[in-house]
């Protein structure tokens, strides 16, 4: 029997003020000295342009990405492919983020992430996500040599991402719960130290509910984020931040239902999931969720997404076919469609 195991986890995570000017030092101290920036045109102006001046010595090329599909990752690797680059750096939201993700795995680099967004965990985890003929594909990469989250970039991102990410962290509420499911019922391997980093980052925000800011306590959002990332990275798996919430929005993306952004359709999941195992098992708070997410002004009814009552509860019945390995609350309970009806509207979704 293995006694102990090796994982993969950022070696440097800066967290702070203005900590984008550390990046020279940072990629001295990498052994970085050609590397290829993978940004957005919107995240270049914001930042990434001072940042490359700042640099500039130690940039091959850049890339602008418009779109995130796997192909355009791969294009970018393949007219890499006989350079002598020796880094990635990421400046940019999740799609950005994601595209620099497998570009450095394909090429064996590091890979430095620089989000300027704080919308899901994506800024340290080993996942990448894309959409490919209409549908969400998740592939598991290397997570980022290095995170350089700059809350002053942060702060200033648009209020909907933040919000976004918001619902991101405190569906690991859920997730967790789920994945403990799993440990009980079907004898997964559950790993606690993992659970718990998943987990702590969301209650607190949680617990701080009713005098929630998130510009003010933007810091504690991104430090969870990253932790979120790293728990799927201990475990190889997206366990610790994925059940049932995310089966939920990984649905409303397949039948192309509704406007949300991935937070947005998590946070609404969270909210039914945690309804269901507060009333089979007696574990969690609903109201407290959706409380949190009022107070911050993030969508709480499907009307919100642009989603009809019949959307969300065909959404949920589809819900229970995907990732059926993947033990969660959906399959131990098996809610009917009468049920799903009765919770939207005792939770006010719809």
């Amino acid at each position: 029997m293995r006694l102990f195991r090796s994982v993969d986890i950022p070696l440097i995570v800066e967290v702070g003020e203005r900590v984008r000017k550390r990046l020279p030092e940072l990629l001295e101290r990498l052994g970085i000295s050609s590397a290829v920036i993978v940004t957005g045109r919107k995240s270049y102006e914001v930042a990434g342009r001072k940042i490359e001046e700042r640099i500039s010595d130690r940039v091959f090329g850049r890339f602008f990405v418009e779109d995130s599909k796997m192909e355009v990752a791969k294009n970018i690797v393949v007219s890499l492919s006989y350079s002598d680059v020796d880094g990635v750096l990421g400046i940019g939201g999740g799609k950005v983020l994601d595209i620099a993700k497998i570009i450095a795995s394909d090429l064996g680099v590091p890979f430095v992430s620089v989000p300027t967004v704080a919308s899901h965990d994506g800024i340290a985890s080993p996942v990448a996500s894309f959409k490919e003929n209409g549908k969400p594909v998740s592939i598991l990469v290397n997570p980022p040599t290095a995170v350089l989250a700059d809350l002053t970039i942060l702060r200033h991102s648009p209020i909907r991402l933040l919000r976004s990410g918001y619902g991101d962290l405190i569906s690991n509420v859920v997730a967790v719960k789920d994945w403990k499911l799993g440990k009980e019922k079907r004898g997964e391997e559950f790993n606690e130290v993992a659970a718990s980093m998943a987990m702590m980052p969301a209650k607190l925000m949680l617990m701080s509910a009713e005098r929630l800011d998130l510009r003010n306590q933007i810091e504690t959002l991104v430090r969870g984020l990253i932790l979120s990332g790293v728990a799927i990275s201990l475990v190889g798996s997206s366990r610790p931040a994925s059940g049932s919430e995310h089966k939920f929005s990984h649905a409303l993306d397949i039948l192309g239902y509704g406007n949300g952004t991935h937070g947005e359709q998590v946070a609404l999941g969270t909210i039914i999931m945690e309804y269901l195992h507060e009333k089979y098992y007696g574990e969690g708070d609903w109201e407290l969720i959706r409380m949190s997410l009022e107070k911050i002004q993030a969508p709480t009814t499907a009307r919100e997404l642009g989603l009809t009552k019949e959307q969300v509860v065909e959404a949920l019945m589809y819900a229970k076919n995907i990732r059926r390995k993947r033990y969660t609350i959906l399959e131990d309970v098996d809610p009917s469609k009468d049920e799903f009806e009765l919770i939207l509207s005792k939770t006010g979704i719809a």
